[in-house]
């Protein structure tokens, strides 16, 4: 069917296109973050992906799953779906594990491709969005406005805090814009760690 002249149809699933269900759950590429499922992610993002884990220096778990060849609205992007671990034993973890990797961040990465069916109904905790095109901070200020807060890294790149939508941004200006989203409920522990990051990359230069 043609469409009518001087009709419109609205573009879905853009980075700023963003609801606030409440404290637990925020609606983004169509997807609820905070109460959708790793399986729900698959059929949303249609992209091949890899499933690992990651153990902290502290020994703290984490789960994601990596999608990288996402195109949503004409806009391709890398996905990471952060994933709910609560219950998961490193011993098990391990048992299932692929060849582990030391990351830059010195965390240890294990492929998990072969729980992926298992672990499919793991909650989403948060969404990072990484699109191919670089978008400028002029365009991210229009869309989502000045930031609540800002913590600067180094002279190259910064977070931009918008905990009332949910959102995280690092922009910098090197590499690609950084989007991540997770419930407005959860904010603060991800500006924690955030805080946390950039105090120890502080203190590791200033012992150079």
């Amino acid at each position: 069917m043609t469409p009518q002249h001087g009709s419109s149809v609205r573009v879905m699933n853009l980075p700023w296109q963003i609801t606030v269900t409440d404290e637990q759950s925020l609606h983004v590429f169509d997807l609820d973050i905070g109460r959708s499922t790793l399986d729900d992610g698959v059929k949303v993002l249609k992209s091949e992906y890899h499933l690992a884990w990651f153990e902290s220096q502290d020994g703290t778990l984490s789960l994601e799953a990596y999608f990288f060849r996402v195109s949503m609205s004409g806009l391709r992007a890398k996905v990471i779906l952060e994933l709910d671990s609560t219950g998961l034993e490193k011993e098990y973890l391990l048992q299932h594990s692929g060849k582990p990797e030391v990351q830059t961040s010195r965390t240890i990465k294990y492929p998990l491709d072969d729980l992926a069916q298992t672990l499919k109904d793991r909650v989403i905790r948060s969404l990072t969005y990484v699109p191919l095109t670089n978008l400028e901070p002029a365009l991210l200020k229009s869309r989502f406005g000045e930031p609540e807060e800002r913590i600067v890294v180094n002279d190259n790149s910064e977070y931009w805090l918008y905990p009332k939508k949910g959102l995280l941004i690092t922009v910098s200006k090197k590499s690609k814009k950084v989007l991540q989203y997770i419930p407005v409920g959860e904010f603060e522990r991800l500006k924690q760690s955030i805080v946390a990051t950039v105090s120890h990359a502080q203190q590791e230069k200033t012992a150079e």
